[in-house]
């Protein structure tokens, strides 16, 4: 039987992303390179080097951590995203799909940068798929996403507190000056 879904995508976001790869890549390269030359060079031409060597090495390390870090963080933001009533699925920079059942949903987070669902496959793996807020039509996409995870009882958290705890009136501070007023009809 054939389901029913809804797709929502941003190419600028996959262009953003792989771009950012590229410059990772570059920096991973063009930074640790010369290391890998000057470091065995400077041990064994400079007489009592090996604290230069070991600083050397220590700063590689560190930078490939770091673009190990980053790539993971890119990894999780998605540039496609597609929705139906059992499940979610979203693609990387990598075209990569990463499908998630509602009822496998940990959690769906709001915050300032966009949308995070949490939660795990169907092989049992973690997976944090991050939408950004520059997504087109945002804002349906996020209702939609909301919808969904009330239907199944998902947990909702805006800027990391849980939804039922969120003081709106914190949020959102000139919602003060309508408290008490009729709505029109």
């Amino acid at each position: 039987m054939a389901e029913w879904y809804e797709v929502f995508d941003h190419v600028a976001v996959l262009r953003t992303m792989r771009a950012r790869v590229g410059r990772l890549a570059t920096l991973a390269v063009f930074g640790t390179a010369p290391l890998v030359v000057l470091v065995p060079a400077v041990f064994y031409l400079v007489p009592g080097a090996a604290v230069a060597a070991a600083v050397a090495l220590v700063g590689m390390t560190l930078a490939a951590l770091y673009v190990a870090r980053e790539l993971g963080a890119l990894r999780g933001v998605v540039w496609c995203v597609e929705l139906s009533a059992r499940r979610l699925a979203g693609y990387d920079y990598r075209r990569r799909r990463v499908s998630l059942r509602w009822p496998a949903v940990e959690r769906v987070e709001i915050d300032a940068a966009g949308l995070v669902i949490a939660g795990r496959d169907e092989r049992g793996e973690s997976h944090r798929l991050r939408i950004p807020a520059s997504f087109p039509d945002f804002s349906r996409l996020s209702h939609r996403l909301v919808e969904y995870a009330e239907a199944y009882g998902r947990p909702l958290y805006v800027d990391g507190r849980p939804w039922a705890s969120v003081d709106v009136y914190r949020l959102y501070p000139f919602l003060r000056a309508t408290r008490g007023v009729a709505p029109a009809r």
